[in-house]
């Protein structure tokens, strides 16, 4: 039998042993913004827009300017009243590393709403006079209309019908920015 050297011996030995992992720096994760939107983007002047954001592996958040204050969350909304244009940037701060996105908010004209819609009568007999009126406010169009009939703009918010039977009258408002508000009243004759 012929002899191994011991130096082949060891080298061989040590050959066999599995090498030790490398050790490798881990960097953090990144900072990230999920999400961050206005909803309505476009509110009604005067009226609330939903802000809502959320960042991953932040350590601090903030906004500027500034309208609330913020932790670092998942998810989180908050209520904004903008009274002009807003144009707000939401920063995130992780690992040594920030990020931003920005948003902007315009009011749009204020929402048109029917207050009140009335009428005289609502149980008439044929050919009795039945007037509806109405009170809204932010309106830049109205009409009353029933059957075939038509009136835009009515003067003073009312209009005067002779039905001679049961008649719905739809009140219908529009404001400057598109919106409408609607509203309906019958007059019944038996």
């Amino acid at each position: 039998m012929r002899a191994i050297p011991v130096l082949a011996l060891a080298a061989a030995t040590a050959c066999s042993r599995s090498a030790p992992p490398s050790v490798q720096a881990h960097e953090p994760d990144p900072v990230r913004i999920t999400q961050f939107y206005a909803s309505p983007p476009n509110p009604h002047q005067g009226e609330k827009a939903l802000v809502c954001y959320g960042v991953q592996n932040a350590s601090e958040v903030w906004i500027d300017p500034p309208v609330e204050r913020l932790w670092p969350a998942v998810a989180r909304c908050f209520d904004l009243v903008p009274t002009k244009p807003e144009k707000l940037t939401l920063k995130a701060v992780g690992g040594g590393k920030q990020v931003s996105q920005t948003i902007e908010i315009v009011p749009g004209p204020p929402a048109v709403k029917l207050l009140e819609v009335s009428i005289n009568k609502q149980t008439a007999a044929p050919g009795d006079e039945i007037m509806v009126c109405y009170k809204a406010r932010n309106v830049v169009d109205a009409t009353v209309a029933w059957g075939k009939s038509t009136v835009r703009n009515p003067a003073y918010g009312c209009v005067t019908d002779r039905p001679r039977h049961t008649t719905t009258y739809t009140v219908t408002v529009q404001g400057a920015g598109g919106d409408s508000d609607v509203e309906r009243v019958t007059a019944t004759i038996p």
